[in-house]
């Protein structure tokens, strides 16, 4: 099965206190707040894991995107980017 299929599927069979570790822990590791296409807005709202949550309450002006760099990306088999324009991997992938 795909990595991010599998992870999926873990995360669906976690209780609600292991899943709120688990945001705990891709917050942590979250890059988002180093990327130039990170405003203040985003800031203040406390946006972060795009891949996860979905895409940005706030406008968005592209100028780089680290998706690639994010060691999120590969932990969860991700394979799109521009996640906080796009929407969730989930989303992209339409399921």
């Amino acid at each position: 099965m795909e990595k991010f299929l599998e992870m999926q599927k873990k995360m669906e069979e976690m209780s609600p206190e292991e899943k709120s570790e688990m945001i705990a822990k891709l917050r942590g590791m979250c890059i988002c707040p180093q990327c130039a296409s990170y405003t203040e807005c985003m800031k203040e709202k406390d946006e972060l894991i795009y891949c996860a949550t979905g895409q940005s309450e706030c406008l968005v002006r592209m100028k780089e995107c680290i998706c690639d760099e994010c060691p999120v990306k590969p932990m969860m088999g991700l394979i799109n980017t521009s996640y906080c324009m796009q929407g969730s991997e989930k989303e992209l992938r339409g399921l």
